[in-house]
């Protein structure tokens, strides 16, 4: 939940320098200090083809938290700068996300304290929540004096997407072993793959969309 997401900072020895991933992904080939922190010490920041500004907000918790989240992030700019960073505020997709601990308390501690208490007591999401990982990683962009590099990706798994393949199953069969299909093609898997299961219980071929997910994973990753 976005109230968990909000209080990760407040983990037992947690490290300055920290990755936090979704529960969907997987490392799909070997990865490098250098895809989460420039120099060991930037954070590169995820960004995908989508701008916030144009998303829809019918009934998406996760694309309305953004937005609720730039319009915190516009109270600390001038109008101009506002104008400015909502054409270039990219969609959040499932990514690695690397951050900074200490950028992570400054934006809950020293000038959001009672935003995040105000989360934190939502027991699920709600369409009033901002988005904690995209808040810290636009804070870091625009508000910070340090050291970031962003880097765009395209949504969905394009053939052509070396790194990065973000991929919903839905109540189509078809499609779903036309992607997995595509994947075992592959010279190489990509380095971060995100896999959504949004199949339904009532669908009829939902456990056997499953069963070939687990058989495609058990094939490109037999050994745990």
């Amino acid at each position: 939940s976005h109230a968990i997401e909000a209080n990760l900072h407040k983990i037992p020895h947690l490290k300055e320098f920290y990755l936090y991933f979704n529960d969907d992904y997987i490392l799909g080939s070997p990865v490098f200090i250098e895809d989460f922190f420039i120099d060991g010490r930037c954070p590169v920041i995820y960004g995908d083809d989508r701008l916030t500004a144009n998303t829809n907000l019918t009934l998406n918790i996760h694309k309305k938290a953004m937005l609720n989240t730039n319009a915190l992030l516009n109270g600390l700019l001038s109008k101009a700068n506002a104008r400015t960073n909502d054409s270039d505020r990219r969609f959040l997709p499932h990514a690695p996300h690397p951050l900074r601990k200490s950028i992570v308390e400054q934006v809950w501690v020293s000038k959001f304290a009672d935003t995040q208490r105000e989360q934190s007591s939502h027991r699920f999401r709600d369409m009033n929540d901002v988005h904690p990982t995209y808040f810290v990683s636009r804070f870091l962009i625009e508000q910070s004096n340090a050291c970031v590099e962003q880097r765009r990706m395209k949504s969905g798994c394009p053939l052509d997407g070396q790194d990065f393949c973000n991929q919903v199953l839905t109540n189509n069969y078809s499609k779903v072993t036309e992607y997995f299909d595509g994947l075992r093609l592959r010279s190489r898997m990509p380095k971060f793959l995100s896999i959504n299961d949004r199949t339904t219980t009532n669908y009829t071929y939902q456990d056997i969309i499953h069963w070939e997910f687990q058989r495609f994973l058990k094939e490109m990753f037999p050994q745990k």
